[in-house]
């Protein structure tokens, strides 16, 4: 081989990175923004001639609840309770990146998956500068004004901030629900 170029070297594959959310029925079912996203991705982006040059980045934030405890009130929990909580919490959102990697491997497009702590928003523009997608794609809930305000859109706050281009993937009508928190 020498001195040639590999054709991965002279041709590399378009990365697309998705975050994904679970929706408010908990884990591990997807939002409905995440799936519409990831269909959009398999079906408008990756043509089926051409799936061999994309590689999705799947990256899910899990948002820590206040005083870490789900379940159970803080003031009495043990240090063990600590470690029981993370290690649900850290299953709960494998099981929901295994459903985007599953569609992904049936699709036959390369993925790579991974969990991340934090505000979402945050998190997956420190992975977009981290990891250097072509192309962000979030799936956008569709809330209001005042909803934006205080629950925060980390698609809008991620299409001003974003290292990279950003797509954001709004819901058919006829998937919102009467509530666009009920995602």
């Amino acid at each position: 081989m020498g001195d040639q170029e590999t054709p991965a070297a002279t041709n590399p594959k378009m990365q697309v990175m998705l975050g994904v959310s679970h929706s408010i029925q908990g884990y591990p079912k997807p939002s409905i923004s995440s799936r519409n996203a990831l269909n959009w991705i398999l079906t408008k982006l990756v043509r089926q001639s051409c799936k061999k040059e994309y590689k999705i980045l799947i990256l899910h934030v899990q948002v820590p609840d206040q005083d870490g405890f789900e379940d159970m009130d803080s003031v009495y929990a043990a240090g063990s309770d600590v470690k029981t909580q993370q290690r649900k919490e850290e299953k709960q959102g494998l099981a929901l990146l295994e459903y985007f990697v599953k569609q992904c491997n049936e699709a036959e497009v390369d993925c790579e998956a991974w969990l991340s702590e934090g505000d979402p928003k945050l998190v997956i523009c420190k992975e977009a500068k981290e990891k250097h997608p072509d192309l962000l794609v979030l799936g956008s809930r569709g809330l209001g004004t005042i909803q934006r305000i205080f629950i925060g859109g980390s698609s809008s706050y991620c299409s001003e901030h974003a290292a990279c281009p950003v797509v954001i993937i709004r819901r058919d009508p006829d998937e919102t629900p009467y509530d666009p928190m009920d995602d």
